[in-house]
């Protein structure tokens, strides 16, 4: 029933906002885990882009980072979106099976848009203290 309420919302005309695909959901397999996904929000970030691993560890950022950040996260380091806030939210890309099975990838795409501010739309899960924020791959990074 769920799978089916989830592929009813997926084919919904007109716009939307940010959900979990059908992959997420599936893998959402405990009460847990829903409970998880369920606390979750669609959001909108502005923000720069930068290298978590750099920015967390050294405080790094901007302009004079921007090569670093690249080859960081180029390399495999996580990217994240730094909202005016101080916010920072690791971008992980969303759905689930695709990115568990190394067929949906943001490394390329923000290693080349390291310290430029982007506006990025997903869901957006705090977790354990951990701000994520999942979105589509963009249709340049595929």
């Amino acid at each position: 029933m769920l799978l089916m309420a989830c592929l009813l919302l997926l084919q919904s005309p007109g716009p939307q906002s940010p959900a979990w695909s059908a992959t997420t959901y599936e893998a959402a397999s405990t009460d847990a885990n829903r409970k998880v996904l369920a606390e979750a929000k669609p959001l909108t970030v502005t923000g720069e882009v930068v290298d978590v691993s750099c920015y967390t560890q050294l405080g790094k950022r901007g302009e004079g980072h921007r090569a670093c950040g690249a080859k960081c996260v180029a390399a495999g380091a996580p990217a994240g979106i730094l909202a005016a806030d101080g916010t920072l939210y690791i971008l992980m890309p969303e759905p689930h099976h695709p990115r568990r099975d190394g067929k949906a990838s943001l490394a390329a795409y923000f290693s080349e848009h390291m310290a430029q501010t982007l506006t990025l739309s997903g869901m957006a899960s705090t977790h354990g203290g951990i701000h994520t924020l999942f979105i589509p791959v963009p249709a340049e990074a595929k």
